[in-house]
Formats: structure tokens, C-alpha cells, sequence
């Protein structure tokens, strides 16, 4: 029976007793990640403002909920806004769903906030779990949401032979780490443009920029003369990488605009990536890719990348 639960925004006092109840959460369910207090800091929560709290009777944290909007700001486009969500709760809390009750309205009336600045939008609020998360998994379902697309990890070990990128006419590949913010703004803006279903915001890639990942990490850019035609970001967790003995480093944000699409741009970019990773003492890289990005997967695994897992997303269309 629960008793005395209040519901309320992040503080950052809370941070760490989140990052415990993950903790809590994940010896339960092993695919379950931990994800590091400091994302909770980022823009897109709006200082807490987009996170809530159940706190008992005793003070302790009982579950949590983040909303992570995603909004669409052309009025023109049919894009649906996209509200990133996860209800997590102690795992030995009896009141488990009655919690998770009270966090799903409070979720609910913010997403109805954050998108009402933006009408004539599809209103979808996804969830992201891995298979093994079945209560988790039941409780959405149970909230009316059905399972639409899924999120393969993929793993590419860099012991195997990487192909140099081949000169291309007109097109310079190199490191590039936008250190202005002309050249972040011109950077989100192509970003942007190839992923109209997923934007995000100067200011979410500028806090990106402060991580301990990027202060390790760089992109390779595509440039035609002046013009940037496609990317692909590299960095790793050296912290992360300490703690488990395994030498993981990531490619990710891999985008080539429309004009210049099928022209072995993403291949040469992505193998760039893959050797300054290993030119960096890595051993292996990691992305992920939309289980519908039919195009993007054959590519991957021509570029010797192999499935890992699978996450599955969970909407309700508000």
C-alpha cells in the first residue's frame, strides 16, 4: 500500500540516489543501463523541470521518471514531437505500480506543457526498453502503447583490417571540432536537416561538448569547398573504460545530407572514425541504428559491424 509519496521535480541533491536506484534497478534487469548523473544536467530537462521524483515518507527515492522532449519547431513539417520517457521504480517497493501511477500522469500533463508552445504535431510518448525489462515492458503496454521500431547495438572489433578512405573529387575528409559556434550552429543545422524526425538543439550538442567524452573525442567532416556534407562523431568513456578493463569507443551521429547521398561519403567517413580510434589504443567501436534504417544497417555490416542487441521503443500517441 503506498502511503505518503510526493511527487516532484529533480534537485540535484537527488542525483545521486537516481543513479542508485538504477543501480538497484539494473541488478535486476542486467540490459537495464546506468546512465551518469551529469546527463541529468543536460538542456533538455530544463533544470529538473522534466524529471520527477517520488519521495516517501522517509525521504528516500521510490522511482523517477524523465521526459526528454524532442519537439518540432517547423510548422510546416507533419513530424511528430517525440517525448523520450522511462518510469523507473525500486524494484523491492510494493507500491511498485501505484508509483509508477503517479509518475505517469505527472509525465503526461508535462508532455501536454512542452508541446503546447508547438500545436498541429503528432504527440508521441516513447519508451525505450530492452527485451529482459518485462515489467517495465508490461506497464507500458498496459498505458495503451505498442511497440514501434527497435534500436540495434552494433560492434565492429578493430583488430580487423580497416580500409583507408580513397580520395574523392571534390570532397575533403578531416577532423573537425567546431570550436566556434558558428561552426556548431552550422553543424546542428545539417544534422538537423538529414534527421528532421529526431533535431536537436544548439545548446543540447554545445553541453555534449563540455563531456569528459568530448574532450577526448572529435567528428570527421565531409566538406565540399566550404560546404559540410556529411559527419560522423568519435569519442569514447575514459572513466567508463577504466572501470570495466574494455577499450570501447563509439561512432555515432553518422549523417551525409541529401545532395550528396550515395556516393560512399558515410563509408569514408566512418572508416576515418574507425582508425583514429584505433590510431587512440581502442579495441573496438560501437553505434546504434534503427532497426527500420534498412540502408544504414546493410552499410554497417558491410563495414564488418555485427549486431549485439536489441532495444525495443514503446509509444503512445497522445
Amino acid at each position: 500500500m503506498m502511503k505518503n509519496i510526493t511527487i516532484q521535480p529533480l534537485d540535484s541533491s537527488c542525483i545521486t540516489a537516481v543513479v542508485a536506484l538504477q543501480s538497484a534497478y539494473s541488478a535486476v534487469y542486467p540490459d537495464a543501463p546506468i546512465i551518469p548523473g551529469e546527463v541529468y544536467l543536460s538542456p533538455v530537462f530544463e533544470g529538473g523541470r522534466n524529471i520527477f521524483c517520488a519521495i516517501d515518507e522517509h525521504g528516500k527515492l521510490a522511482g523517477y521518471a524523465p521526459l526528454a522532449p524532442v519537439l518540432v519547431r517547423d510548422g510546416g513539417s507533419s513530424q511528430p514531437h517525440t517525448l523520450w520517457t522511462e518510469i523507473k521504480t525500486d524494484p523491492a517497493c510494493e507500491a511498485s505500480n501505484e508509483i509508477k501511477d503517479r509518475l505517469f500522469e505527472r509525465i503526461l500533463l508535462r508532455a501536454r506543457e512542452v508541446t503546447g508552445e508547438f500545436p498541429g504535431h503528432p504527440i508521441h510518448l516513447t519508451f525505450q526498453y530492452f527485451p529482459s525489462e518485462t515489467a517495465s515492458i508490461e506497464y507500458a503496454l498496459s498505458k495503451g502503447c505498442r511497440h514501434t521500431d527497435s534500436v540495434f547495438t552494433m560492434q565492429r572489433g578493430l583488430s580487423k583490417e580497416i580500409p583507408s578512405p580513397a580520395p574523392m573529387e571534390g570532397i575533403v575528409i578531416r577532423p573537425w571540432r567546431m570550436e566556434s559556434e558558428a561552426e556548431q550552429q552550422r553543424y546542428v543545422r545539417a544534422r538537423n536537416e538529414c534527421f528532421p524526425e529526431a533535431p536537436i538543439e544548439l545548446g543540447e550538442w554545445q553541453y555534449f561538448m563540455q563531456s569528459p567524452q568530448w574532450a577526448v573525442g572529435t567528428t570527421f567532416a565531409a566538406f565540399e569547398e566550404d560546404e559540410l556534407v556529411g559527419n560522423v562523431a568519435v569519442f569514447w568513456d575514459e572513466a567508463e573504460n577504466q572501470k570495466s578493463g574494455k577499450r570501447i569507443g563509439f561512432t555515432e551521429y553518422i549523417f551525409v545530407r541529401p545532395r550528396w547521398q550515395g556516393k560512399n561519403i558515410a563509408r569514408q567517413l566512418i572508416n576515418a572514425g574507425l582508425a583514429h580510434l584505433k590510431e587512440h589504443g581502442l579495441a573496438e567501436a560501437d553505434l546504434e541504428v534503427r532497426a527500420k534504417n534498412a540502408g544504414a544497417l546493410r552499410l554497417y555490416v558491410d563495414l564488418g559491424y555485427e549486431i549485439m542487441r536489441e532495444s525495443r521503443f514503446y509509444t503512445l500517441e497522445l
